[in-house]
């Protein structure tokens, strides 16, 4: 089965939707990462 790397919070859950992303269940391809990337170092 499946064993998360962390407990969800409700600062996880505001940073997902704020970022589009889920890393508690969705796997995220390398180009999104690599957007995910940009945008934060803007």
């Amino acid at each position: 089965g499946y064993i998360p790397e962390y407990t969800r919070t409700d600062l996880t859950d505001k940073l997902h939707d704020t970022f589009g992303f889920r890393t508690d269940y969705e796997i995220v391809s390398q180009r999104e990462i690599k957007k995910i990337l940009t945008a934060t170092r803007k």
